[in-house]
């Protein structure tokens, strides 16, 4: 038991997942939990292979007894329950106090081998990691309890997984439901709500030891209740079954009532036709007031197909290869509105030169072939040096790469035949705000009217996001429709306010006691060179002088509880039996006296 218990390492924080911090499952001590579990009958629920306490009322055929796994059933008196009780709870809690605070010392998070039960009225659940990209081998899985009657419907906010033929490589799967495989979904499009049959449901997720580790995840929130309800709270809206859903879920082109009634009612302008309904390579615009989905060839072709002419607005130049000597612009490459038959080798390159000495920033959105490749260069055609190779596995974001002088270089190689659409690029001088962007004042950058108070800071200073009308002076928004701000101290400490995480998004700078990683995120500073990467890039174990292992940090400090504890104990012991022999031989030489007589 002892050696075991030296190897236990801190576990995640459960139902809380701090950015940056990806919750790796590791070996920690069962002992205690084995003692405490043996010979005692307990309530459980198996679902999926997991067991979920249930409480000794709980009701059904899932009841069992809990035995310990690889030991024989010890019978123990309550008193000694609650020694090892209390000795596992000091030795454990101090030492994970000692080293985080009590930041993440309760319970068994969801990816951490059980199932993370929820008994909330509402609540939020999000992948591992969120906001930030989920990492690999991965599986959590979580459980939420309603009472006898009530419907859990679930509705998804974010959802990002890699995509893969029948959802083989990361997937999502929601339940109780007649065939599991309707509700295991990947990829990127939001799923439609789902509502249980029960009073309970589970999640499960299960991220591949293949996966790319470029996705972010999922966030979705859930509401639990009866039918025929009456009335709702302020918050809520009344759905025409009588059940109760958020009132951000209204209108929102998806049926969290089950009767459609959210969306009962909904308008929605002809000018904004929702892209949801239109199909991959395809985009939105209106032809005689009536919106339609017309393909990209006709985007951008010199003919006006859409009213007041949108679809040749703000159109790149398609040309393979050019220099380009203005301080902002956009290109692409000739395949980018190219139909499918149209497929031809392409070697392009293009050089963007402003003759200023400032950076340039250049972002790329990619629709890469599988062969195709997009390679950006650190300035002109005199000398360059690469700065990054892009291929279909970056085509899921947009990619955004600065150069250090006023030259930058973008070269575009794509075989016969290929399925890609190559790219779209945008680029401006560092510094230099468009007109139609604002500055954001002396730490530089620029915002445009739609980055205004969307919950992302786009400026250092964060001057997109002051002075928001859904706040109180000195306060922030977050992102997404929760409508909940935040003051700048909750900003970039490493613990999360807003439901999306936009509170730790883009960290220019970090709260004290925080190290600030180069992917824009922060960590404790105690995780810094402890041997373990916490920040995407690893940059929080570069430059160190000396490298110690937390592990071994922790096992150290619980060896040394264990001793001092076993120290004690020996002491007592040693004092227990000097006391015994003392009384034994007092009573010898007692028994030894013989009593006289005088006369």
């Amino acid at each position: 038991p002892v050696l075991r218990m030296l190897s236990w390492s801190r576990p995640p924080q459960p139902g809380r997942h701090v950015a940056g911090r990806a919750a790796i499952p590791r070996r920690r001590a069962r002992d205690s939990g084995r003692i405490l579990n043996c010979s005692r009958r307990r309530e459980t629920h198996k679902l999926g292979g997991h067991e979920v306490d249930r409480g000794p009322a709980a009701r059904g055929s899932g009841r069992q007894q809990q035995r310990c796994e690889g030991t024989e059933p010890v019978k123990m008196t309550e008193r000694r329950r609650r020694e090892a009780r209390l000795v596992g709870g000091l030795v454990l809690g101090s030492a994970c106090s000692f080293f985080l605070g009590g930041a993440e010392c309760s319970g068994m998070a969801a990816c951490h081998g059980r199932l993370e039960p929820h008994k909330e009225q509402r609540g939020v659940i999000y992948s591992p990691t969120w906001p930030i990209n989920y990492p690999p081998s991965m599986n959590c899985s979580w459980y939420i309890q309603g009472d006898y009657g009530d419907l859990i419907t679930i509705s998804f906010q974010n959802f990002d997984l890699e995509n893969s033929h029948k959802c083989t490589v990361d997937w999502l799967m929601i339940g109780p439901a007649p065939k599991r495989e309707e509700y295991r979904m990947c990829g990127s499009s939001i799923p439609q709500p789902f509502i249980s049959t029960r009073d309970h449901a589970w999640i499960f997720f299960h991220s591949d030891g293949s996966s790319s580790g470029r996705s972010r995840g999922f966030r979705l929130s859930y509401i639990r209740g009866k039918l025929a309800q009456s009335s709702c709270k302020s918050d809520e809206f009344l759905c025409g079954n009588g059940k109760c859903i958020m009132r951000a879920w209204k209108c929102n082109k998806m049926d969290e009532c089950g009767d459609n009634s959210d969306e009962h009612g909904c308008h929605v302008p002809p000018t904004m036709p929702p892209t949801s309904l239109c199909p991959a390579r395809t985009f939105h615009c209106l032809v005689e007031d009536d919106p339609r989905c017309l393909p990209m060839e006709v985007q951008c072709d010199g003919s006006l197909d859409c009213d007041k002419g949108t679809d040749e607005e703000n159109c790149p130049d398609t040309s393979c290869g050019k220099r380009l000597d203005n301080f902002y612009g956009s290109f692409a490459s000739p395949d980018y509105f190219r139909s499918e038959q149209d497929r031809a080798e392409l070697n392009c390159m293009w050089v963007v030169d402003t003759e200023d000495s400032r950076h340039i920033v250049l972002q790329l959105s990619l629709q890469l072939g599988y062969n195709d490749e997009v390679r950006v260069y650190d300035g002109g055609r005199g000398g360059i040096r690469l700065l990054q190779t892009l291929s279909f596995r970056n085509n899921r974001h947009t990619v955004t790469i600065e150069s250090s002088r006023g030259q930058i270089t973008v070269s575009y190689h794509t075989d016969l035949g290929s399925l890609g659409h190559g790219f779209n690029a945008t680029y401006q001088v560092k510094g230099y705000c468009l007109p139609q962007e604002h500055p954001c004042g002396h730490d530089g950058g620029c915002f445009a009217d739609s980055e205004r108070c969307d919950g992302w800071w786009h400026c250092p200073n964060g001057k997109d996001e002051q002075n928001c009308a859904a706040c109180q002076k000195d306060e922030y928004p977050c992102g997404g429709t929760s409508g909940m701000c935040y003051p700048l101290g909750d900003r970039c400490n490493n613990q999360k306010n807003c439901p999306d995480g936009s509170d730790e998004k883009n960290c220019f700078s970090c709260q004290p006691g925080n190290f600030h990683c180069g992917t824009k995120i922060c960590i404790f500073e105690q995780w810094r060179c402890d041997g373990q990467e916490d920040c995407q890039d690893g940059s929080d174990e570069q430059n160190c002088l000396v490298v110690v292992p937390r592990k071994v940090i922790t096992a150290a400090l619980i060896g040394s509880l264990i001793c001092g504890l076993l120290l004690v104990i020996a002491l007592g012991c040693a004092f227990k039996l000097y006391s015994l022999r003392t009384r034994e031989y007092r009573y010898r030489n007692w028994s030894s006296f013989e009593p006289c007589c005088w006369v």
